[in-house]
């Protein structure tokens, strides 16, 4: 019978779980393995390799493989050096003033504003994945039915048709918004721009997950206002353990911002449970939460999970949305359920850009009328699926030991943990030379902890360019190891 490295992971993995193996016990050799089990070399090394890509397992220089603590790294703040349980003591907490990202970005910038064989430094799917050919036709219609929209100029909130849409929609995952407290945005950088304004003013500190997606750290920097990092879970998103920790010791808080569903980069989805009881928290130290909920409806494990927003009783929770993930990332149009925060948001929305464009919220909400998005939904949700076993594959493949798959965000992109001595920066600007781009970790905190991380896009074609990339990526992560 012939079995698979995952077969023979899983049966390692369940030694190790049930204590068969020790913590600090040293496995069999690669051949002395496959002489067991009856299999092939290369099927162990895949094997070691993949347990070690899931922190069961770790290897030792010129010693071998041995049984990691597992029961302390599954329960593990993120970016601990030691991967040690969340302690009470201040030492898991950043209070760092929110160090400016700028030269970082900058570079990134500049090294991606170049032609480029791979472009995966983005938070986009390919563009033929997306339903361009059935939102050109719509256009088309709306420019021969409606030609005067390109020459009105826009007033209100947003478009009528688009909010009454977006109503159904949220509906479907058990959140009851009316369109009078739906605000149409540009883009859902905005829509967290001007909820931060909303509650919070420059000198003020909002809490932050860490990681954290980069986009929001600059708003913040922008604003004035100071970024406080609560470490997340690897499996759960942020921490309540710290939360609670900050909340107590921290002062001058506003606002907590979090992705609880599909959080980027770690791409985990916060329990029911730790959503409520981040609600308890924001009522006991009256705090307004910011909810972004952009990737929410791409995961493809397991049924849409319900915003946060669902159990906000008091209109607490500005909720967050965009159709730039989902729909078309072209029309950058996002939207604000602002609760009690509302109007406050209304009247900042005027000041900060007046008003969101027509034409692009009529092809959306056409798009969604004819019930097009669900069907569309489930074969984006199919394509990202089938994209994690080949990436998987392929760092277990082509990247030194010492590399760790952190999350596959469900086929978006994978957060990758390198070796620790390298500088996922230096990385890029060689990946870069090579015609390869991707995020650097260094970016999605106010410190340098996740300088040895990357996000990588997977979200395309899986082919020969694909396959290449990983490999080439591989390569010059062996060179800098």
């Amino acid at each position: 019978m012939q079995h698979s490295y995952r077969q023979i992971a899983e049966q390692l993995n369940q030694l190790i779980r049930t204590h068969q193996y020790q913590i600090g016990e040293r496995l069999p050799s690669v051949r002395t393995f496959a002489n067991q089990h009856h299999v092939s070399v290369s099927t162990v090394l895949r094997c070691y390799r993949y347990l070690e890509s899931l922190g069961m397992i770790e290897a030792r220089a010129k010693s071998g493989m041995y049984v990691a603590d597992w029961t302390v790294r599954h329960s593990s703040i993120l970016g601990e050096k030691s991967a040690q349980k969340i302690p009470s003591e201040m030492r898991v907490i950043e209070f760092d003033k929110l160090r400016s990202l700028q030269h970082r970005m900058t570079e990134l910038y500049s090294l991606t504003d170049q032609p480029l064989e791979l472009r995966l430094h983005l938070a986009s799917a390919a563009p033929e994945w997306y339903p361009t050919k059935e939102m050109s036709k719509i256009a088309q219609t709306i420019l021969r039915q409606c030609p005067e929209m390109l020459g009105e100029y826009p007033t209100g909130t947003g478009l009528a048709a688009l909010k009454e849409q977006l109503v159904h929609w949220l509906a479907t995952f058990s959140l009851d918004v009316q369109t009078s407290e739906l605000l149409i945005t540009n883009g859902s950088t905005e829509a967290l721009s001007v909820a931060l304004r909303a509650v919070a003013q420059a000198g003020d500190a909002i809490v932050v997950e860490s990681p954290v997606y980069f986009g929001l750290l600059q708003v913040i920097e922008n604003l004035g206002m100071k970024a406080i990092a609560v470490p997340c879970i690897e499996d759960q998103g942020m921490s309540m353990e710290a939360l609670e920790y900050v909340l107590e010791h921290q002062t001058g808080l506003k606002a907590i911002v979090v992705m609880p569903n599909f959080q980027n980069p770690l791409g985990c989805t916060m329990p029911d449970k730790n959503k409520k009881h981040l609600l308890r928290l924001a009522e006991q130290y009256d705090l307004a939460v910011i909810e972004d909920d952009v990737f929410a409806d791409l995961s493809p494990h397991y049924e849409r999970p319900r915003p946060m927003k669902a159990w906000d009783k008091h209109g607490r929770v500005i909720y967050c949305g965009s159709c730039s993930k989902s729909m078309a990332p072209g029309f950058k149009v996002g939207w604000v359920a602002g609760g009690r925060h509302h109007a406050k948001i209304a009247s900042l929305k005027l000041s900060h850009s007046l008003v969101t464009p027509l034409f692009e919220q009529a092809v959306l909400a056409e798009f969604m009328q004819t019930g097009a998005l669900h069907a569309h939904l489930r074969k984006l949700r199919e394509r990202l699926a089938a994209n994690i076993p080949a990436a998987t594959v392929a760092l277990q493949t082509y990247f030194p030991l010492g590399t760790r798959l952190v999350s596959s965000a469900g086929g978006w992109w994978v957060w990758i943990a390198l070796p620790q001595q390298i500088d996922a920066l230096v990385l890029l600007r060689r990946a870069v030379a090579m015609g390869l781009s991707f995020t650097p970790g260094s970016l999605f905190s106010n410190s340098e902890k996740f300088s040895h991380y990357l996000r990588l896009n997977i979200a395309q074609p899986w082919g020969s360019d694909m396959e290449s990339g990983m490999k080439l990526l591989g390569e010059l992560v062996r060179e800098l190891a």
